[in-house]
């Protein structure tokens, strides 16, 4: 009796299928209908169909009982397929791979008609639009899922779908335009796209495909490009436009202003007369040229040996230098003259000594600044030698230590400029060679830069001391950095060096009383500068908050990305598990009940708008699938916020707080630190500002809701130039959610 119900049904069902798709589809208020009525004609190819008739006969088919039908074809497989049967899976596989570029090169044929197509893309557009949402609502998971599959099988008999996703990805990668192109010609073999789709790119997107209107972030991130696009186009216009009238009033200027046209007659009155002075001045020089040399060919006179080798005008600034470097050495050999004893002198850059300061600015613009390569631990922040702020090394019996500080006083964090103070003493531990110091070179690296300075000069402040055995020199000198702590690291700047010096002889004293010396080594020999660190002190340091899972695929444009501590669950599962990640060092709070059990009370936004104390902060959230493994539970978020000062006076943006909760989870993890992606901007009235970070999450979703995390949080701020001792103010993030699309929940 069975089997004859399944004939009869089966052939009525292939009769009045195609009339009642296109009833249902072309009356929306009829999608559970059209939901209900999909679950029974996927049912015809289950073999637990038998038992379904079964059960529609005794009456528990009803929109009230579908809890017991969805058991009955549970007891088959998932949702009344059998466990042997592998048909649905092979389906999916081939759904998730056909839009991929690995097969590209299969071969697409169209079997539809244009009058079918577009009524398969009707059909499509109702259960996105419309019964999702419906089933979703109702909690109808067994019809949520059924009508999933009918989508996706739709999608699966039209080959442009599949074409038209290979295409967006070529596009977006920047594969070649001989790819896009073979794309763009296999889609015009199928037929193109369903009719009434258009797009404006080369491919489609999903609120093309499905007529679904753009969400606000958007429709403002188009608007204000077009915007600055006008912008840009009306600027060039009017700098072209400016630009002519200055020739052309240049020119009118040059041909009816009789004063201009004056001033251009003498100047070339003035150029020519100059003219006429530069040839008699060669003139005469010949002449007197041509008479020496006929004066020293008739007495034999050698001219080198008259002049010394050169012109008066070299022995001039021979003389010079040899001036310069004897007072020099006089300034230097003073310095040990009063005793025979090791003693320790010093020096300063600051402006107490400005002797010192010019000396060395004059070395320095003489020798010249220079780079090259940098490490690249530095460049990444991720030191890989000890960090140390001090150095010791002693190479040809010269020791150079080196201790900094940090100079609270010079520095000025919110402008990036910080300030160190280094002292370096140099000591001759030879028990019998006196040395004097000739030079030095520095080389200098910030934290993130990519090369290195290289600083070259003359002395050591300006000095060429001498140093008698056990003698020391020892000078302190700043170092003002432009540089932006990192959350890696605690370092500001690396430094290494040498000096070099002469070994010498001193053989007496002059007339001043200053030692005299005589150079033993025929080429200068060199000390070692150790490296050492320029140190950020406690409170100029990033506090990042790092997950026990790191992201290999880190975000290049993010500066600072405060990325949520998120924990794994399941969806039997109370709490978070034993593999879930988190930061010891992150404290937490109770979570929300909703967000716990999965039946989220309220709307489901994956953005907000919040202004407070006249601070407006707005952010939008975007699922980053490029960067997600849903296999492995691997879900990452990009959320953009967007900070505006709306009032009369300039804030200052100090430190910010963030709390984020994951489905599943029974707690909230907190993310606090100073700053804003590692700054503390200062917003004059109406300015914002703007970032964008990563939220990579380690959850599994739960089959009650597409939401995965909530987040809200709060930036404090001060007023600028508000000497009182008002408190620290707050402008509140709004709750968002961060959501997964609703084509890519497993």
């Amino acid at each position: 009796m069975i089997g004859a119900r399944v004939r009869i049904l089966l052939l009525i069902s292939a009769i009045v299928s195609p009339l009642c798709d296109s009833f249902l589809n072309a009356y929306p208020p009829l999608a559970s209908t059209r939901s209900s009525w999909a679950l029974v004609r996927s049912a015809s190819t289950h073999s637990s169909l038998p038992r379904f008739l079964s059960s529609w006969n005794a009456g528990r088919w009803s929109i009230g009982n579908q809890k017991k039908v969805t058991e009955l074809f549970a007891t088959g497989g998932f949702l009344g397929q059998e466990v042997n049967d592998d048909e649905d899976d092979e389906d999916d596989d081939e759904d998730e791979n056909n839009g991929s570029l690995s097969n590209s090169n299969s071969s697409y044929k169209q079997t539809m008609s244009p009058s079918e197509r577009k009524e398969n893309l009707a059909v499509m557009r109702q259960i996105f639009k419309y019964d999702l949402n419906d089933l979703q609502a109702r909690a109808d998971y067994a019809g949520w899922v059924q009508a999933r599959k009918d989508l996706k099988r739709r999608q699966a008999r039209d080959p442009w779908f599949a074409l038209n996703n290979q295409l967006k990805e070529a596009v977006l990668q920047d594969l070649g335009d001989n790819i896009i192109a073979e794309l763009e010609r296999k889609i015009q073999e199928v037929g193109g796209p369903p009719s009434p789709i258009t797009h404006k790119r080369k491919y489609a997107t999903v609120a093309e495909i499905y007529d679904t209107d753009m969400s606000l972030g958007k429709a403002e991130a188009i608007v204000q490009l077009e915007q600055q696009r006008i912008n840009s186009a009306k600027w060039a216009k009017l700098l072209a436009e400016r630009e002519a009238n200055e020739r052309r009033q240049a020119e009118e200027n040059a041909n009816t202003n009789p004063y201009l046209k004056a001033e251009e007659e003498a100047r070339k009155r003035r150029e020519k007369t100059m003219r006429i002075l530069y040839s008699k001045v060669e003139e005469e020089r010949k002449k007197k040229a041509a008479k020496a040399k006929e004066i020293q060919e008739k007495y034999g006179i050698d001219k080198e040996a008259f002049l010394g080798g050169g012109s008066l005008l070299d022995k001039a600034i021979e003389s010079a230098k040899k001036q310069l470097e004897e007072t020099k050495l006089k300034k230097s050999g003073s310095l040990f003259s009063s005793s025979d004893t090791p003693t320790t002198s010093s020096s300063s850059f600051s402006s107490s000594d400005k002797e010192d300061d010019e000396a060395d600015k004059t070395a320095a613009a003489t020798s010249g600044k220079g780079r090259i390569p940098g490490d690249k631990d530095m460049t990444r922040g991720e030191i890989e030698v000890e960090l140390k702020d001090s150095s010791d090394t002693t190479t040809n019996n010269v020791r150079v230590q080196v201790s900094t500080s940090y100079n609270a006083a010079q520095s000025d964090p919110p402008m990036r400029k910080h300030s160190f103070v280094y002292t370096i003493r140099i000591t001759n531990v030879s028990p019998t060679d006196s040395i004097q110091l000739l030079s030095r070179k520095f080389e200098i690296q910030t934290v993130g830069a990519r090369q290195k300075d290289v600083v070259k000069g003359e002395g050591v402040t300006g000095r060429q001391p001498i140093l008698r055995p056990g003698e020391a020199f020892e000078y302190t000198s700043s170092a003002p950095l432009s540089v932006r702590p990192l959350g890696t690291t605690i370092v500001a700047a690396r430094m290494s060096g040498e000096y070099q010096f002469n070994i010498v002889e001193i053989t007496g004293k002059d007339d001043e009383g200053n030692p005299t010396v005589k150079v033993l080594t025929d080429s200068p020999l060199s000390c070692q500068l150790g490296t050492f660190h320029f140190i950020f002190p406690e409170d100029q340091r990033v506090k990042p908050v790092r997950s026990s899972t790191t992201d290999e695929d880190d975000d290049d444009d993010d500066d600072d990305s405060p990325s949520a501590t998120t924990s794994k669950t399941s969806t039997t599962s109370k709490s978070s598990t034993s593999s879930s990640s988190t930061v010891a060092s992150t404290p937490s709070l109770p979570g929300d009940e909703d967000m716990k059990t999965g039946r989220l009370v309220g709307s489901m936004n994956d953005s907000s708008e919040t202004t407070t104390d006249g601070v407006k902060v707005k952010v939008t959230s975007q699922y980053r699938e490029e960067r997600s493994d849903p296999k492995t539970d691997k879900h990452c978020f990009a959320y953009n916020i967007r900070i505006t000062n709306e009032n009369a006076y300039a804030i200052q943006l100090t430190g910010r707080k963030f709390e984020i909760q994951t489905v599943g989870s029974a707690h909230k993890d907190v993310v606090a630190g100073p700053g804003v992606t590692g700054r503390q901007p200062v917003l004059q009235p109406g300015e914002s500002f703007e970032y964008t970070s990563t939220a990579p999450l380690s959850v599994r979703p739960l089959p009650t809701t597409p939401v995965v995390a909530r987040m809200q949080g709060e930036y404090t701020f001060t007023k600028v130039g508000d000497n009182s001792s008002q408190p620290t103010r707050q402008a509140k993030l709004g709750v968002f959610h961060f959501i997964l699309p609703a084509l890519d929940i497993a």
